[in-house]
């Protein structure tokens, strides 16, 4: 069961439509690769840089619209913060906000980022030993990334000149449960399927259940861990293992139904397109 629960944030659009300066690069700047560390066999583990901080590690997340660093991190830094809250998959949580004069890691690079600062260890076991959460906020500042899981290798192409891109959201991919289309947000933060049992409970007529029920929790949030038949996600239907929640109101976190952890793409290479907002896998 997976763990790691913090970090699929989607915050108001207020948030998300804030600019992001892409990097003047020559043109045999435009790919970099760079190693990683897999963990809990999804969990994708980087070395980066905040501030004047070096070594530290970092958990790439694409269900992250911010960037996070750890408080202590933060505290060693002497950032200034100031107190604010983000929609954790059915709730609002407390966090601090903070501008870091520069975040890296790896090929990419932002000046005076502003990112959350939280405790770490107090919302996740897998993040005990992070230092941070790299989002998308930094992500996208490449025009793709790709995942090589067979290579613990992350291969960026950067923008050939600079340019200004909003900073996504989340990459959606749709879904088919039972006939009903779905849209689940691609996270590279969680190991399974996270869905909004609420939600589909609604839209679908009579949802067919397989097997056992299992009251199941992922750090805070409490969920039931079932079966589900007629699940067709890239190819012909199949029973898939997922764990129900209930989501927030819709009006929070409009046209999402739940969170695709990319382990259940069951894939070698994911290619991560924010030119194109277009995600492809093999």
């Amino acid at each position: 069961m997976c763990r790691w629960m913090l970090w699929v944030m989607l915050v108001m659009s207020s948030v998300l439509a804030r600019p992001v300066q892409g990097q003047e690069r020559s043109e045999s700047e435009t790919a970099r690769a760079i190693s990683f560390d897999l963990e809990s066999d999804f969990l994708v583990v980087v070395d980066g840089q905040a501030g004047s901080l070096r070594g530290l590690k970092f958990i790439l997340d694409t269900g992250a619209t911010r960037s996070v660093i750890d408080r202590r991190v933060a505290a060693r830094l002497q950032l200034k913060r100031h107190a604010g809250r983000i929609v954790n998959f059915d709730r609002y949580i407390p966090i601090e906000w903070a501008e870091v004069p520069e975040l890296r890691m790896g090929p990419l690079r932002a000046q005076d980022l502003r990112v959350m600062v939280v405790d770490l260890p107090q919302y996740s076991e897998i993040a005990k030993g992070a230092d941070g959460i790299i989002g998308l906020d930094l992500l996208s500042r490449s025009d793709k990334f790709t995942i090589d899981f067979g290579k613990k290798r992350l291969y960026f192409e950067l923008p050939a000149n600079g340019r200004a891109r909003q900073v996504p959201g989340c990459f959606v991919v749709p879904t088919v449960v039972q006939g009903l289309v779905i849209r689940l947000a691609v996270d590279t933060g969680v190991s399974g399927i996270v869905l909004y049992g609420d939600r589909l409970e609604k839209r679908l007529v009579k949802m067919r259940i397989e097997g056992e029920q299992e009251a199941v929790t992922m750090g805070r949030i409490a969920g039931t861990k079932v079966t589900l038949p007629g699940v067709q996600l890239a190819g012909p239907e199949q029973a898939i293992r997922v764990m129900l929640i209930n989501g927030p109101a819709e009006r929070i976190v409009p046209g999402l139904d739940g969170y695709l952890g990319v382990a259940a793409l069951h894939a070698n290479r994911i290619e991560f397109d924010f030119a194109n907002m277009a995600l492809r896998w093999q």
